[in-house]
């Protein structure tokens, strides 16, 4: 976050910015040290993003479209499901061959 544009251009410049981190994750090999680092990085840009959707997206989703309760009520599911993911890759190091970002799918 922190890119100047309105929140939905702060929100969609993130997911972007995390696709991007993911795709570097499984470009490189296992072993390679960088793999941890992006693994950490792309941790901290969902943890950001996720607390935004939260504050200020979700709110709103609930209080101005038609069944915006379950909808905010199945991404904050799905945000905890990505979290103990993350959890457990941090737990990983760089050598272990189910540190990829599709692990995380």
């Amino acid at each position: 976050m922190g890119h100047g544009g309105d929140v939905i251009d702060e929100l969609t410049t993130d997911h972007r910015e995390v696709e991007d981190l993911f795709g570097k994750i499984e470009r490189l090999p296992s072993g390679d040290g960088r793999r941890k680092t992006y693994v950490d990085q792309v941790t901290m840009e969902l943890v950001r993003h996720s607390v935004a959707e939260e504050e200020y997206l979700y709110p709103a989703v609930r209080r101005s479209v038609t069944g915006g309760g379950d909808i905010a009520d199945k991404e904050l599911e799905d945000h905890a499901s990505a979290e103990r993911i993350m959890k457990d890759l941090e737990g990983r190091g760089a050598d272990d061959p189910s540190s990829t970002a599709s692990s995380a799918s």
